[in-house]
């Protein structure tokens, strides 16, 4: 087993709610404003209450020890930015008509296209390093994310 596997078993998890957003795009053309209401309300309960203490986590632990790990200051400089873009997206979903089904959809599309992207950034350039370095530092940036969330990391 990698070093990494829990933070990658979370993702898989992360996955399973980003096929909600995708769900919830293509969806939200074909019902009634109530139930449109409802699947953005979700779809912002789990931006807001899961993915974005995670992010945050990330921005605390991972990155800092990642640039340690390759040497360079600022290498995590372009995954920051991809959280403040997906965070602009969250406000600008928070804020948008319900009646204006197209801009959902582009912002619910947009929100699960970055959001994939991130993590595959995370999964195929930070993980490895982590998988390679001593087990003791990936376990202890493993628990301090779990601490950092809110939530735990399975061992």
């Amino acid at each position: 087993m990698r070093p990494t596997e829990p933070f990658r078993r979370e993702h898989e998890e992360l996955h399973g709610h980003l096929a909600h957003i995708a769900e919830a795009a293509r969806e939200v053309a074909r019902v009634e404003r109530e139930e449109r209401a409802a699947m953005v309300a979700r779809v912002l309960g789990f931006l807001n209450g899961t993915l974005v203490p995670h992010a945050r986590a990330e921005e605390e632990v991972l990155y800092p020890e990642w640039a340690r790990l390759v040497g360079f200051e600022d290498a995590a400089v372009p995954m920051v930015h991809d959280h403040e873009a997906i965070a602009e997206r969250i406000e600008r979903l928070e804020q948008a008509d319900l009646d204006d089904v197209a801009a959902l959809q582009e912002l619910l599309y947009g929100l699960l296209a970055l959001i994939e992207v991130h993590f595959r950034k995370e999964e195929d350039i930070q993980l490895p390093a982590f998988d390679a370095a001593p087990a003791e530092l990936t376990q202890g940036v493993l628990e301090r994310m779990q601490a950092a969330a809110g939530h735990a990391h399975e061992h």
